[in-house]
Formats: structure tokens, sequence, C-alpha cells
């Protein structure tokens, strides 16, 4: 994608330094969010004559003389042939250091010192000053995201990669399935495609259809949570997917409702009475209530145990040397398996799982890793000190101090604030 940068220079001192016109016009009819089309705030220059036509635009003269030398549709300084070069280097500061805050991706200056200035940073895209049309979610919600004149689909950011986000090629979204377009190419457009009259989460197909975007949010949070298995689509053992339970939610571009939900595993949560993951199975119906380290589940049917008798009946089958896990999938057994070692309730596997021992500084089973480093930390749903919730991981801080934060924490990948 063209990027726009201007550099502070005596002869440029009048016009506005680290211009980035973050809904800029469309050059020659392509969508390039972030940057004008050619000439469209240049400043005026005098008639040059006829332009040198070169393969190249790279020299400062070619680079300020108000031509597209090369014939790409970008002119001067629009060209990444020019960046860096006279008049159309890339302003930086005396202060250096990240870019990825809000005053740092609106000063106008490249203070990583990477190239690229607020906007056009790849480390300021994530912020709201930085309007983005070029993810999934965005490319599907109906709304001109980057004020560029092109929403979802129609907009070039959204087809950035080499096939295209998968929104935009595939008909499976709510803004794929009302555009009229045949997205995938299997001869059948919007509603006539089985991706659309037959997905759990397509509001706009059928009896009832919302076809207003801004609806379209609200509407398949509610389809996706009303414990009703609307496609009647089922497993290889007849049981049906509902809700979250089924990937058309989970994959939902218009809505995070199935994200950051926990597990519905481990004795606790397989004996409270809630649907925690919210697959419209509660407690011992769902197929997680069965593993190595399961009490609270007898024939099926749940039993009501404390957590002192939880852990008493629990302890023993978690170091019996059995595999007791009722899937013949699992052949893990004892503390190698999750089911024991996450469960926060059994005490006999010396695990780094738990809020007090994923934030005590030591490395409880010696392992090598420390706290939220450890897996057993960092991808359990049982741990909530370490960077895995939406809101830890947009706040521009590493909360749990391993170096990485937010979206650069590999424990952020599943949340919403991430996605």
């Amino acid at each position: 994608m063209k990027r726009l940068t201007w550099i502070c220079a005596l002869a440029l001192a009048a016009t506005a330094c680290g211009d980035d016109d973050a809904g800029g016009v469309d050059a020659g009819g392509v969508d390039a969010p972030g940057v004008d089309a050619p000439g469209a705030d240049t400043p005026e220059r005098p008639d040059t004559g006829p332009c040198t036509m070169v393969a190249d635009e790279g020299t400062p003269a070619l680079c300020d003389d108000g031509c597209d030398n090369d014939g790409d549709g970008f002119t001067d300084c629009m060209d990444f042939g020019c960046d860096g070069v006279g008049a159309c280097g890339v302003m930086t500061c005396e202060t250096e250091g990240p870019e990825d805050t809000m005053e740092a991706c609106t000063d106008g200056c490249d203070n990583d010192r990477n190239g690229f200035a607020d906007c056009d940073d790849f480390s300021c895209q994530a912020l709201a000053v930085c309007p983005s049309e070029a993810t999934n979610r965005t490319c599907s919600d109906g709304i001109d995201n980057d004020d560029n004149g092109f929403i979802d689909c129609a907009d070039f950011s959204c087809q950035m990669d080499d096939e295209g986000l998968a929104v935009c090629v595939r008909e499976n979204s709510n803004a794929a399935c009302s555009d009229g377009i045949d997205n995938d190419g299997d001869g059948d457009t919007d509603c006539d495609d089985d991706g659309c009259s037959m997905r759990e989460h397509i509001v706009v197909c059928g009896e009832g259809a919302v076809t207003d975007p801004s609806m379209w949010e609200a509407a398949v949070r509610e389809r996706c949570s009303d414990g009703i298995n609307n496609d009647g689509d089922v497993s290889a053992m007849d049981v049906p997917f509902t809700d979250c339970g089924d990937f058309d939610c989970t994959g939902a571009f218009e809505s995070d409702v199935c994200l950051d939900l926990p597990r519905e595993t481990g004795n606790g949560r397989c004996s409270d009475g809630i649907d925690n993951d919210m697959d419209g199975l509660i407690d011992c119906d769902d197929g997680n209530c069965q593993g190595e380290a399961m009490v609270v589940c007898v024939d099926g049917e749940a039993v009501e145990l404390t957590d002192e008798e939880i852990t008493a009946a629990a302890n023993p089958l978690c170091s019996d040397e059995i595999n007791n896990d009722m899937s013949d999938s699992d052949t893990r057994a004892d503390c190698m398996d999750f089911d024991c070692s996450l469960d926060p309730l059994v005490t006999v596997c010396m695990e780094e799982t738990g809020d007090e021992a994923c934030s005590d500084g030591i490395d409880n089973d010696d392992d090598g890793f420390v706290d939220c480093a450890d897996f057993s930390c960092n991808r359990s749903t049982f741990v909530t000190v370490c960077e895995t919730t939406s809101a830890l991981c947009d706040d521009n801080i590493d909360n749990d101090g391993n170096g990485f934060k937010d979206c650069n924490d590999r424990n952020c990948e599943n949340t919403a604030a991430c996605r």
C-alpha cells in the first residue's frame, strides 16, 4: 500500500509537516486508505514541461518535479520510490522511543526511527486515532471505518493480502450475504447460497431478516446465545452444534459474543449449573466434563460435593497411574492430563497454575518457566493474573511482565481485543 510521508524541510516549512490524511481520496479509482490521490494535497508547482519517464521515480529531481515519472499512478512523495529521497524524507523528532501511544501516533514524527510515522506505523494502527478498514471485523460491519468513501469489501484495504480477507472471498458473513455478489464464485449469490441460508450467525436471510448493518452485532449476539440450534447442524454423534458450540458463532465477524469464554471444564465449573462456554450444554451434559479428574459427574448426572470433598476424591484419580479419562482420544494420565494439572481443586500435581502460583515469582513445577511465562499459567482459563482477558489485552500495558504487551502477547491471541 502506498503511504505518504513528509519531511519538515525548510523548503516545505509553510506546509503541514507529517500530514497523514487518514481519509485520503482513492488514487486512480483504487482505494488506498491513508494516502491522498496524487496532487490532492501537494503544493502547487510551476509547469516543468514534459515529464521524464523512467522505470523508477527515485532521485531528488524526479521526486520533486510534479510528475508521475514511472506511470504507476503516484506522484513524487506519493510514490514509494521517493520514500526518504530528497524532500520526501521521513520526519524524525528529537525524542526517540516506541511509537505505540496516542501522543506518539499523532505528533507527525517517526519516533521509533523505523521509517514509518504515526498511522503509517503498524504499532499505531491498533489505536482509535488511526481508523482502519483492514480486518475481517471492520470489513464486514457495513461501516466506512476509515472514512474514505469505500465500505467493507469495496475497500481496497479489505483485499490487501494475496486473496483478500476471508470475509471478502467467502459467503459467510452478513455483509457478504447481502451485497449482491457471488463472493465465493460457486454460482449462488447471497441468501441463495447455502453458506448464507444455513448458518447459525447469518441474520440477513430468512424470516425476520435484519438488513440494517447497525443492528447486525446485536442480532448475531442474540442468535448465538439463544440456546437454539438455529441451523440444525449436528456432529457425527448426533450432538447439536448450538450457539458458541458452533463454528459459525465462534468465527462470526460481527460479534465477539463467543470470545473470552471459559471452557466448561474442571469440577467447579462442571457443577455450577451454568453453561460457561455457551454451547447449549450445561455441566455434566457437556463433553468437556468427562475428564481424568472429574468426580462431580456420575453416570452423566451431577452430584453435590464441597470443594474439600472434590479434592479428596479427585487427588487419587490424578495419582493412580491409570488413564481414567472417559474419552478414547485422550491417552494422557494423571498430572500429564490437563484435566488434573489445571483443575484448581486438584492438589497432587506440582503445576504452575492458579493465581497465587502464577504470580509468586517461583518456578513451582520446575520446568524452567516462571509464572505467566509458563503455559500452565498463560493457557489456563482459571488464571486471571496473566494477560489473557480483553481488558488486559487492550490497556497498552505489559500486565504479566513477560516482555510482550496486549496483542503482541500470545496469551492475548484468542481474546476479543486481538481477534
